[in-house]
């Protein structure tokens, strides 16, 4: 019988239980490399031990609060040295952790997985970086992208950006885009959305933790603006732990909360939510990629969204929804939803989410493109 390949998935958390970790990635990820057959073997390290916490405020103290104490030598070298064993594997898995792939030590294969770079981040996700901590995090990142074996990005946005600004070969550079964190089996038996005429209500959904970031007001402007041409609109706001009570009280909106998809029940009531959904609306101000327009694909729900950071690579004009400028305000959103209402576009792009989804950008596909890069380099 031929040996299954054995690759060490180093992650802070373990990826065989922990399912909310990084928007659920690294039980995803994990998931999808175990159903492609190998031998997976979670590579633990101690994250939070005294030399961590110790170096954590010596880094403080260099290069100011506002920096990434994960993008850092101190971070690297004190988190490296517990690493569990890595000799006994046949390649070796990282998803983010830019310090361990920096710092680590071994012959063996490494692929290094990740959805942003320094330069890309800076005043637009992080901000008030001293130019000391920028320094700083960009050495770690350019070690870390000449280390690995081969750098998988999770869109062409992050991705042109190693080879751009750091000059990492194309060759060592591939792009995957994060899949859906859902559980597959329950992906199954999604109801195809029905037609709907002019006249019918309309469920514009919106999902996401910060309200601010993710645009949610504009979210609320556009309906308003489609009621007030008369259509017949729902706003369901799932994530927000504290949605503001001036929002909450509209009587278009149905605020559902924050869920837990941890727990079976919340779970369900979350997958229940995308069922019902028309229109998945997110005017978000930055984006290294979104799990949750594979979501909204999964479920065949057309997107509209902003033309910002890696989005390209989830929601194609045309395709499964439309990316508008950063410029474009609730009446500029309202203006395509109701466009794609009267000339019957729902269905189309409802059909094209769920193509994007099945082809391309859920756990399955990445399965298969990461089995091909990790065949390549153990068969070389």
């Amino acid at each position: 019988m031929e040996r299954k390949i054995r690759v060490g998935y180093v992650s802070p958390v373990d990826p065989f239980k922990d399912r909310k970790a990084w928007s659920g990635t690294y039980y995803s990820t994990r998931e999808a490399l175990s159903n492609m057959g190998y031998d997976i073997r979670w590579v633990s390290y101690r994250s939070n031990n005294l030399f961590t916490k110790l170096f954590r405020r010596v880094y403080q103290l260099i290069f100011g609060s506002d920096g990434s104490f994960t993008h850092s030598r101190l971070s690297s070298w004190s988190k490296v040295r517990t690493l569990a064993k890595l000799d006994d594997c046949d390649v070796i898995f990282i998803p983010g952790q830019v310090d361990i792939v920096a710092g680590i030590k071994t012959a063996v294969p490494v692929v290094y997985y990740t959805d942003g770079t320094v330069p890309l981040m800076i005043d637009y996700y992080w901000f008030n970086f001293t130019k000391r901590s920028t320094r700083e995090a960009k050495l770690v990142e350019k070690r870390a992208l000449n280390k690995a074996t081969v750098n998988i990005f999770a869109s062409d946005w992050a991705r042109n950006s190693a080879v751009n600004d750091y000059g990492i070969s194309n060759n060592k550079c591939k792009v995957l885009p994060f899949g859906a964190n859902l559980t597959i089996s329950d992906l199954v038996n999604v109801k195809s959305k029905s037609t709907k005429s002019r006249y019918d209500q309309f469920n514009l959904f919106f999902s996401g933790v910060d309200w601010v970031r993710k645009g949610g007001q504009i979210a609320v402007d556009a309906a308003q603006k489609m009621i007030n041409d008369g259509y017949k609109v729902k706003l369901t706001i799932v994530g927000i732990k504290n949605l503001d009570t001036k929002i909450s009280r509209l009587d278009f909106v149905d605020n559902l909360g924050f869920f837990d998809k941890r727990d079976k029940s919340q779970y369900q009531k979350y997958l229940d939510a995308w069922q019902n959904a028309d229109i998945l609306i997110l005017p978000t101000r930055a984006e290294c990629a979104g799990i949750v327009f594979n979501e909204a694909s999964a479920f065949g729900v057309p997107i509209i969204t902003t033309d910002t950071g890696g989005i390209p690579n989830y929601v194609m004009n045309g395709l499964n929804g439309e990316r508008l400028p950063l410029k474009a305000n609730g009446q500029a959103y309202a203006s395509v939803i109701e466009e794609w209402i009267n000339d019957d576009r729902l269905p189309t792009l409802s059909k094209g989410a769920r193509k994007v989804y099945d082809e391309s950008n859920s756990w399955l596909a990445w399965g298969r493109n990461v089995d091909k890069i990790i065949n390549e380099l153990v068969c070389k």
